[in-house]
C-alpha cells in the first residue's frame, strides 16, 4: 500500500512539474510572437554571446547546441538553475534583453531535458527562426556599441539552432538535402 502511494504522489508532483513546464516554455514562445523579427534577430546574438562566454568560462559545456550527446539530466538541471538565477541578476540589473537571452538558453536545456516539452521547444525555435536575417546586423550592432569585436564563434555559431530542437520545417529541409 505505501509503494502504490509513493508511485502516485511521485506521479502527481512529476505531472505538476511538466505542466509548470509547459505553461512556462509557453508563455515565453507567447512573448516571442510579439516581438518583432529585427528584436528577435538580437536576442538570437545576444543569446549566443552569453552562450558562448558561458560555455568558455566553464558554466555551460563546450558545443552544447552541437552535440548530438547532452549532459546528464541532473547536470542540465543545474545549468538551468543557473541560467535562471542569470535571468533574475540581469532583470534586477535592468538588462532585460540579456534576460532573455538567457532564458532562451535556460528553456532550450529544459526542452531537451524534459522529453514532455520538446515539441514546444521545437515551437520556440520555429519562433526565433524569424529573427535569422536579422541576427548578423544585430551582432554588427552590438559590435559597434561595445566597441571591440565578439569572439570568433559568436560569428561562426550566432544562427545554431539546438540538435534536437529544430522546428518540423527545418528537419524536413535538412533531410531533402
Amino acid at each position: 500500500m505505501f509503494e502504490a502511494l509513493k508511485s502516485g504522489l511521485a506521479s502527481h508532483f512529476k505531472d505538476r512539474a511538466t505542466n509548470s513546464s509547459r505553461k512556462a516554455v509557453q508563455d515565453y514562445i507567447n512573448g516571442l510572437k510579439q516581438m518583432t523579427d529585427q528584436d528577435l534577430g538580437v536576442i538570437l546574438a545576444v543569446s549566443t554571446i552569453i552562450r558562448i562566454n558561458m560555455e568558455e568560462e566553464g558554466y555551460l559545456p563546450k558545443g552544447l547546441y552541437s552535440d548530438q550527446s547532452l549532459p546528464s539530466t541532473n547536470e542540465l538541471g543545474r545549468y538551468q538553475m543557473d541560467l535562471n538565477k542569470l535571468v533574475r541578476d540581469f532583470n534586477k540589473m535592468r538588462q532585460h534583453t540579456d534576460a532573455v537571452g538567457a532564458l532562451l538558453i535556460s528553456y532550450s536545456l529544459r526542452c531537451l531535458n524534459v522529453a514532455e516539452v520538446r515539441d514546444l521547444g521545437r515551437d520556440m525555435w520555429a519562433e526565433m527562426q524569424r529573427g535569422l536575417p536579422h541576427g548578423e546586423q544585430a551582432l554588427k550592432n552590438g559590435e559597434q556599441e561595445k566597441g571591440e569585436p565578439f569572439p570568433k564563434r559568436a560569428w561562426q555559431e550566432w544562427n545554431l539552432i539546438p540538435v534536437g530542437l529544430e522546428p518540423q520545417e527545418h528537419r524536413d529541409h535538412i533531410s531533402d538535402d
